[in-house]
């Protein structure tokens, strides 16, 4: 997927829906993000750039993902990542390549305990194929892969 891809499928995406972006169709929208203090990530290049070009005014940014790719996503990092969406909705980018299924998960859920998920478009960028084929089994019934 290139970067008008992303940028198209992120207009069609409506609030409450997850988007997938597998890791092979990763492509110029790929580059690491600048960690900050607090164990959160605030968007830079291309993130910025896509938020300037489609979130509207009542939508703010959050890209989350691990600060070390040598330590696992902790309730603290995903609640902290969560107190940073102020507007009454998000576009959320979870950074799915270092990510277990442990920690995606744990971010879904959360979302939808907090009532986030409705007022979210949720985008799983770089999702190994295992990772999505064991999230799809074992939360079908909860979240719309």
């Amino acid at each position: 997927m290139d970067l008008n891809e992303l940028k198209e499928s992120l207009k069609t995406l409506e609030p409450g829906e997850i988007a997938t972006v597998a890791m092979i169709d990763r492509g110029a929208y790929a580059e690491m993000q600048d960690a900050v203090s607090g164990g959160s990530k605030m968007a830079t290049g291309i993130f910025k750039d896509l938020a300037a070009e489609l979130k509207a005014e009542d939508e703010d940014l959050t890209v989350v993902g691990r600060v070390d790719i040598d330590v696992a996503l902790t309730q603290e990092d995903i609640d902290a990542s969560l107190e940073q969406m102020s507007a009454p909705y998000h576009i959320i980018f979870l950074e799915c390549l270092y990510l277990g299924t442990t920690e995606i998960k744990s971010f879904l859920y959360t979302l939808k305990e907090n009532n986030l998920l409705a007022s979210s478009k949720v985008v799983l960028l770089d999702l190994p194929q295992l990772e999505y084929m064991m999230l799809k089994d074992s939360l079908t019934d909860e979240f719309n892969l």
